[in-house]
C-alpha cells in the first residue's frame, strides 16, 4: 500500500508551533479546571494537581502537569485505552 504524503499547509515556523502548543495546552487546562482539576505551586514553586471532590492528587511535583493531563484523559475516557476492547476487536 502506498502512503500519500500531502504538502504542508504552511512553511515550518518554530515560534508559531510553540505558540500554538502553549495556547492549546491552556485551552486543555481551562477545560479540565472547569471539570474539577485544581493546580497549584508549593513554596518551592513546584506544580501539583488534584481532582476536587476526590482523593486523586499528585504525589510529586516534577511531572505534575503532564501527569494530570494523562490521568485526566485516561480517567475520563477509559474505553479509549482499554486493552480488552482492542483485543476483542481483533
Amino acid at each position: 500500500m502506498e502512503r500519500k504524503i500531502s504538502p504542508p499547509l504552511c512553511p515550518p515556523n518554530a515560534s508559531a508551533i510553540g505558540y500554538t502548543f502553549v495556547r492549546h495546552l491552556g485551552f486543555i487546562l481551562d477545560e479540565l479546571s472547569s471539570q474539577g482539576l485544581d493546580l497549584w505551586r508549593d513554596e518551592r514553586q513546584r506544580w501539583y494537581w488534584r481532582w476536587l471532590g476526590t482523593e486523586l492528587q499528585a504525589q510529586r511535583g516534577f511531572w505534575a502537569i503532564g501527569e494530570a493531563l494523562v490521568d485526566a484523559v485516561v480517567t475520563r475516557y477509559p474505553t479509549l485505552f482499554s486493552t480488552e476492547v482492542a483485543e476483542s476487536a481483533e
